[in-house]
């Protein structure tokens, strides 16, 4: 029998040690992966600890002690049996749902940012960011530098030949760049022309002029899968590898062989799409200024398969699994944020927030981990539980660099650099981060404290409570809001005349 002077916590299995670290409090938890390596790496990795902690944050927060008719338990419990167990990372999704966020932006104030889009690199597994510019550059980013780590020359993106009274304009309405690592290519919608560039070199491969305004792109390219294409009346299905009945690109990839339909258009009863998923169930779904959601089968190309009817007015749409389909967009002038579940015959009702999704209109929806996520207009980050009703955090940005006009009196614009949130794209399933398109400039937003390398440890930033970070908000925005008071008091003092 070992007496007990010699035993130690360390020399207890990793079953027990577990056991023992389940009924301490996540700043316990978080303060015991600064003593040793062993257990730092058992508690990070053991998925059923984090998710325990997440559960019981969650009921918390669903029931405030001052608010006890806003108790929302049982509903909760409902989201909470959704919940996967081993396929996400929990100890992320504690972060993601408690720590502060702090953002980093990638672009300087005087790059006027024109889109955004994010892609893995197979060999390296690098998470980058890509985004074409107002002066037709385009700059690739990663996470962990604020310069970018590749440019294209100016003018990369004009179209041939350039209009003498202008620019060639890139569209802003949908989606209007993607990328794939695969092909090793960047696609950017510019007026009516396509635009396809390499992805290694930067270099314009070719341009391919359409009979309509290029309104949105497919939100990413997947092998063998072409890209699809939406104007304002028509929709088109496009590979470089096939090229197109429209143009003939010049490109080095090898012809394939693809199906006759899949050089035939689309068209379109409403105009303007605004968003197009390639849906993991091989479905192409389309969204825009119309009432109902379009889906297609490539193999059935052009003919239309069937719709989903909405009622709003939809621009983004989004993938929650196989079986799932999130949407954002508006309805009576409010944000619309909405999921379907596409099982033939299910039982689970499509779930639609129009009340407390945003004051404005939801532009941008992804899914990260097991929660949702919205940007809209106001410049406000959302995360939702998958019944896109029950909140679990927002978080408003807003840009200290850019600052409205100081000489208009009264301007309606927030002199704090708030503007809408374009567009948030997840990377590495959400363990990263998020890229985010806010105003004309490009961020990354994560867990940690500011002016923090976000792939350093930041466990200890989850110490502070939420409590903590909502006074320093609520403290921020009073002092946000005094400036702007003695900024106006200020103006009608000189036009009085007054000292």
């Amino acid at each position: 029998m070992v007496p007990l002077r010699g035993l130690q916590l360390l020399s207890l299995p990793d079953e027990l040690l577990l056991q023992i670290v389940a009924f301490l409090e996540p700043l316990s938890i978080i303060t015991l992966h600064h003593t040793c390596t062993r257990l730092r790496a058992l508690t990070r990795s053991n998925a059923a600890l984090w998710r325990n902690q997440c559960i019981k944050q969650a009921f918390i927060d669903s029931n405030p002690e001052n608010c006890p008719q806003w108790n929302r338990a049982e509903e909760l419990e409902l989201v909470i049996d959704t919940w996967p167990h081993n396929d996400i990372d929990w100890y992320s999704e504690y972060r993601f749902r408690h720590a502060p966020l702090s953002m980093k932006w990638l672009s300087t104030p005087e790059e006027e940012v024109k889109g955004l889009t994010s892609i893995t690199t197979g060999n390296t597994h690098k998470h980058l960011l890509i985004s074409p510019l107002e002066d037709g550059i385009v700059n690739i980013w990663d996470s962990k530098n604020e310069r970018p780590i590749a440019r294209s020359r100016p003018g990369v993106l004009s179209t041939p030949p350039p209009p003498a009274s202008r620019k060639s304009r890139i569209m802003e309405l949908g989606d209007n760049v993607v990328a794939s690592a695969e092909l090793d290519r960047i696609f950017v919608a510019t007026d009516s022309t396509l635009i396809e560039l390499s992805l290694t070199t930067l270099q314009q491969i070719s341009s391919t002029k359409y009979p309509f305004s290029i309104s949105t792109l497919s939100s990413e390219v997947v092998l063998p899968h072409p890209l699809t294409i939406g104007t304002t009346l028509t929709l088109h299905l496009y590979d470089s590898r096939m090229g197109s009945s429209y143009g003939t690109p010049s490109v080095d990839l090898p012809p394939l062989t693809f199906p006759a339909n899949y050089g035939q258009h689309a068209p379109l009863f409403q105009p303007s799409p605004l968003a197009i998923l390639h849906h993991p169930n091989s479905h192409i779904y389309i969204a825009g200024r119309f009432p109902s959601i379009l889906c297609y089968d490539r193999a059935m190309w052009p003919r239309l398969q069937g719709t989903i009817h909405s009622g709003g007015s939809l621009c983004t749409l989004a993938a929650d699994g196989m079986d799932g389909l999130l949407a954002g967009g508006t309805y009576n002038g409010r944000g619309s944020l909405e999921s379907y579940n596409l099982t033939p015959n299910a039982c689970t009702e499509q779930k639609r927030n129009r009340q407390s999704a945003a004051w404005g209109k939801v532009l941008s929806v992804a899914k990260q981990g097991t929660r949702v996520i919205s940007a809209d207009s106001e410049g406000t980050i959302s995360w939702f539980e998958r019944d896109c009703r029950y909140v679990v955090r927002r978080e408003e940005l807003h840009d200290p660099e850019a600052r409205a006009e100081a000489d208009v009196l009264w301007d309606g614009r927030p002199d704090d650099g708030s503007g809408p949130v374009r567009k948030v794209v997840v990377m590495d399933k959400g363990e990263e981060g998020l890229g985010v398109w806010l105003g004309d400039r490009v961020g990354f937003l994560s867990p940690g404290a500011d002016g923090e390398d976000s792939g350093s440890d930041s466990d200890i930033v989850m110490v502070e409570g939420r409590e903590e970070i909502m006074e320093s908000q609520m403290a921020e925005r009073m002092r946000r809001m005094l400036r702007e008071q003695a900024d106006e008091a200020r103006i009608l003092g000189s036009l009085a005349g007054l000292r």
